[in-house]
């Protein structure tokens, strides 16, 4: 990396990463922040270097790495508590190995395609224990979605000054132009200082379900102050013209709230009325935001999720899966197959290219069946084990809505995985950053206070004839000193 934006980006990775060596914890923040940067920071140097995007990746890789190797105490109780978790890493990896071996056996540089795929895995895997040991009380937790907040709010404004249309340098996307194109109108797709409308519009979403679930999560009364970010972020998923990035949020609170009747939670009510005045100044502005017919074009292609949402779920899920299967069989085409990213080593090498854009097709591909039934199993363990953790936390709990909500960030991104790999597998860090919120909802048992011991039921006698004589209790007159 050449000229002053790239030298700069050293001074700053490096800085970093030796933050990442001191205190993982703190470097989880700072990961945050390099998340946003890389994006204008790559725009901006010479050449536009897909090594500024993978730092990122490095930066995360090492906060994960160190994070293992110096919370052995936390990983260990992690286990302990759900140790279906360690059944479901078993079976990722075995799967993993076979489809590596395919991929070695049957692509060329495939040792190099099993190591991208391989990442996309086994980072955001690791994510979960960080998450876990990150997690050490509500505090954190808290201070990890405030923060995530503040800095893509800040970051989103480049949607505003795009839309515009303003000369601000490292706007847009990297060498070409987002559209999409629909019967009789056209859709210019936002990125603002992102690389990608995938890529923007996934963080608007999580800063919607951040800002939603704080605004709830209060002990007592409703933050407002929060929907402020949500619906600040609502517009920027619009523009970026991503209806599986629209959907995310939408997944998120059809979830929260189908938890927290199931479990019973009191404080149901919040939520609802949260979400139902959130929905009605969307509403409000949206009219305001309906004056021109460029709004009013991403209006009616976001309001297509609602009427062509079901059939294109279908046709990309089923159809493709059914597609692939015909193509690579029932063993796969091999690992990093199928991972966006792969054409940076696979140009010109005779490589299989996958073309399949959702998750469930991906995994088709990459592990084929023998190895998605592996993986299906893996799925049951995490899932019982996410069970237990919801079983360990009282519907009366302070700590309940925060658990289902962390949870149902999670369900939001796998429904949008399960439509489009892409923002995830490009990005391990995307990934990452869901498995990091897996792990916080699976530690929050562990944040309650102890109760206190249960009192034995034999018989009781009087304390005082239980003392030495010297130490009998004996009762103070009033008035004695």
């Amino acid at each position: 990396m050449t000229g002053i934006w790239g030298s700069l980006w050293i001074l700053v990775f490096a800085g970093a990463c030796l933050v990442a060596l001191a205190d993982w914890r703190k470097a989880i923040f700072l990961g945050i922040l390099i998340d946003f940067l890389r994006d204008p920071v790559r725009k901006l140097v010479v050449g536009k270097p897909i090594a500024v995007t993978l730092s990122g990746a490095v930066l995360w890789l090492l906060i994960v790495l160190v994070a293992s190797m110096a919370c052995h105490g936390s990983l260990r109780r992690m286990l302990q508590t759900y140790p279906r978790l360690r059944m479901a890493l078993q079976l990722l990896l075995l799967a993993m190995i076979l489809a590596a071996a395919i991929s070695v056996m049957t692509q060329p540089q495939g040792v190099i395609l099993a190591g991208i795929g391989g990442a996309t895995y086994l980072i955001p895997a690791l994510g979960v224990g960080t998450g876990y040991a990150f997690a050490k009380n509500r505090r954190l937790v808290l201070a990890f979605l405030r923060f995530y907040i503040v800095v893509n709010s800040i970051a989103l404004i480049g949607v505003v000054f795009e839309y515009l249309g303003t000369d601000v340098p490292a706007l847009g996307g990297i060498d070409f132009k987002w559209f999409r194109y629909r019967t009789g109108y056209t859709v210019d797709l936002m990125c603002g200082w992102y690389r990608s409308p995938d890529i923007m519009g996934l963080h608007a979403a999580h800063v919607i379900m951040f800002s939603l679930l704080l605004a709830a999560e209060g002990r007592r009364n409703i933050r407002p102050g929060w929907l402020v970010f949500a619906l600040w972020a609502t517009f920027c998923v619009i523009v970026s013209g991503r209806r599986k990035m629209i959907g995310v949020p939408l997944v998120f609170a059809a979830t929260l709230l189908t938890l927290a009747w199931f479990y019973g939670v009191r404080r149901i009510g919040k939520f609802a009325t949260i979400v139902t005045v959130s929905v009605a100044l969307g509403g409000g502005l949206g009219v305001f935001f309906l004056a021109t017919d460029q709004a009013d074009d991403y209006t009616e292609y976001a309001s297509s999720l609602f009427t062509e949402g079901a059939g294109r779920t279908n046709e990309i899920v089923v159809g493709s899966t059914l597609s692939t299967l015909r193509h690579v069989g029932l063993l796969g085409s091999g690992l990093g197959s199928a991972t966006q990213g792969r054409y940076y080593v696979s140009q010109g090498s005779g490589s299989t290219r996958g073309w399949q854009e959702d998750g469930v097709s991906r995994m088709f591909a990459e592990f084929g069946v023998f190895g998605v039934v592996l993986l299906s199993f893996a799925l049951i363990f995490v899932v019982r084990s996410v069970a237990k953790s919801l079983r360990m936390v009282p519907p009366s709990s302070e700590f309940k809505i925060l658990q289902l909500g962390l949870i149902s960030v999670v369900v939001g991104n796998i429904a949008s995985f399960c439509i489009s790999h892409q923002q995830y597998s490009g990005d391990p860090v995307n990934a990452l950053v869901v498995t990091l919120i897996m792990g916080m909802a699976l530690a929050v048992p562990a944040m309650q206070p102890a109760t206190a011991p249960t009192m034995n039921t034999a018989p009781t006698m009087n304390t005082a004839s239980t003392l030495p004589p010297q130490t009998r209790l004996i009762p103070r007159p009033v008035g004695m000193r």
